[in-house]
């Protein structure tokens, strides 16, 4: 007895089939090439990588090549003593930030107490228009570090900010000793370029052993800024 043969597909049900296997695989692979090109547009878009944490420890990201500069500076100002002034008009003739910047003028001063343990941030500035600023602060010195972390302020278009900071008996003996003090100025939703701006480096310092008074220059200390 034989076994009856079942039912062929037609030519007409095996082109249907093919032609929607081939459909099939061609999506798929047209989602795989999407997905990569996007990817390869991400990582060589200029802007596409995200601007760092305001200053955080006292560390630069890998890419954020003014940072590095700047860390560069300081490690290099804390070498010797006897090139101090050197690297103090090393530090000088950043100039004023153009009005995209928004934070076009700046200038810090911070002075430590001794009695007290603390640290307080004076800062007189100009804005174009107001803005959000993340503002942090280091010390850095032959005792080690003190680190401020950033944390953002709203600031309107010009006057004075102050901010004291509680500092341990540790942190206090650190910053007493500092011969720099780095303070970082992060505006937030301004240009890449704009960042070289953010970094300002105390290094004239001014007063007795147990209350110095940190500025980038004479002229800010005589000012009373």
């Amino acid at each position: 007895m034989f076994a009856r043969p079942g039912p062929h597909p037609t030519p007409s049900q095996r082109t249907l089939r093919l032609a929607w296997w081939l459909a099939f695989i061609f999506t798929i692979a047209l989602v795989a090439g999407i997905s990569s090109a996007r990817a390869t547009e991400l990582a060589t878009t200029p802007g596409a990588a995200a601007i760092s944490p305001p200053f955080d420890e006292g560390e630069c990201e890998a890419d954020e090549p003014d940072c590095a500069e700047e860390e560069g500076y300081e490690e290099e100002c804390e070498l010797s003593e006897e090139d101090e002034e050197e690297c103090i008009e090393a530090g000088d003739g950043e100039g004023e930030a153009p009005p995209e910047c928004l934070l076009t003028t700046a200038r810090p001063r911070v002075s430590i107490s001794s009695a007290q343990q603390r640290l307080r941030l004076d800062l007189r500035y100009t804005l174009t228009d107001p803005a959000d600023v993340a503002i942090g602060l280091r010390s850095s010195g032959g005792k080690g570090s003190v680190t401020v972390p950033a944390t953002k302020h709203h600031l309107s278009h010009s006057g004075s900010f102050h901010e004291t900071f509680e500092l341990s008996e540790v942190e206090t003996e650190r910053a007493l000793a500092a011969k720099q003090i780095t303070v970082r100025l992060h505006v937030l939703d301004v240009p890449w370029s704009c960042h070289r701006y953010d970094f300002h480096h105390l290094s004239v310092r001014h007063g007795g052993q147990q209350s110095p008074v940190f500025s980038e220059t004479s002229t800010d200390l005589r000012a009373g800024r």
